[in-house]
């Protein structure tokens, strides 16, 4: 019988790199095996680090069905729930199958240039901004109704998750997960005589598409980051952005209390 494979995906730091010696050493006491990086065949992706690492996990397994769950070695740790001192409690959880398996549905952009379109997912946000830093003006659309132009350093959607990241920096406001919503956030707005656009956050229920059209113009060349990954598309015209069927799936070895996640990771 061969043994059940474990996918690593760690940071490359002194200490991430002990603990995941020491993850493996456990897993291999216990009849597995474990695969450096990302197989189809394994039964669990483990993540060493931080909230990066968790979220460039997601990436670089192409949004895989199989659970994720991190172990935290950084600094804030939001989606990483194990430390490395309970690493031998996790490993006996997840033998004796004391663990919650809970789905996280993602953020769905669907990208359109030059008559194409092309399909991109994030887990916290997509931030849209010009690549020259100056001052952008978009159209917002929610549910084909024309809302605004917001002209200013850019805008975030985000996850409810997600809106306890860029967005919570950005002013935006803190959207429990279950609610499964979007969120808009403008960046730095622009108000004037000459620009007006609202100053706060918006947050739409899953059934309403928001579409985005930057100004048309030549000097516009338009970046578009999903959790914080330059994504590489030909001259953009418009984006759409919903709430994905698609889903992750996160292990959790304890009830996920949101609140005390909250007071402990920010107040």
């Amino acid at each position: 019988m061969k043994d059940k494979v474990i996918n690593i995906a760690s940071n490359n730091d002194e200490y991430t790199l002990e603990i995941k010696e020491r993850l493996i050493n456990l897993l291999r006491k216990n009849g597995y095996d474990y695969c450096d990086g990302f197989s189809k065949h394994g039964e669990l992706n483990i993540t060493i680090g931080g909230d990066g690492a968790f979220l460039r996990g997601v990436r670089e397994s192409n949004f895989s069905t199989i659970p994720f769950v991190g172990i935290n070695t950084g600094t804030l740790g939001f989606y990483p729930e194990i430390t490395p001192e309970k690493l031998e409690a996790f490993i006996f959880d997840y033998i004796s199958g004391n663990y919650n398996i809970n789905s996280m549905n993602l953020i769905e952009s669907e990208v359109f240039s030059s008559e194409k379109s092309k399909k991109f997912y994030a887990v916290n946000d997509i931030i849209l901004k010009r690549k020259d830093m100056k001052t952008i003006h978009m159209d917002v659309y929610i549910a084909s109704n024309h809302l605004e132009k917001i002209s200013g350093d850019g805008l975030i959607i985000s996850s409810p998750l997600g809106s306890s990241a860029y967005n919570k920096s950005a002013g935006g406001s803190l959207v429990y997960p279950s609610l499964k919503t979007l969120q808009i956030t403008p960046l730095s707005p622009i108000i004037s005589n000459a620009y007006r656009c609202l100053d706060c956050s918006i947050i739409v229920p899953p059934e309403f598409e928001i579409s985005i059209y930057p100004e048309g113009r030549e000097d516009y060349h338009v970046a578009l980051l999903a959790d914080g990954t330059d994504i590489e598309y030909e001259e953009l015209e418009h984006v759409h952005f919903r709430t994905s069927k698609k889903v992750i799936k996160r292990l959790s070895t304890g009830s996920f209390n949101y609140w005390n996640v909250i007071k402990d990771k920010f107040l």
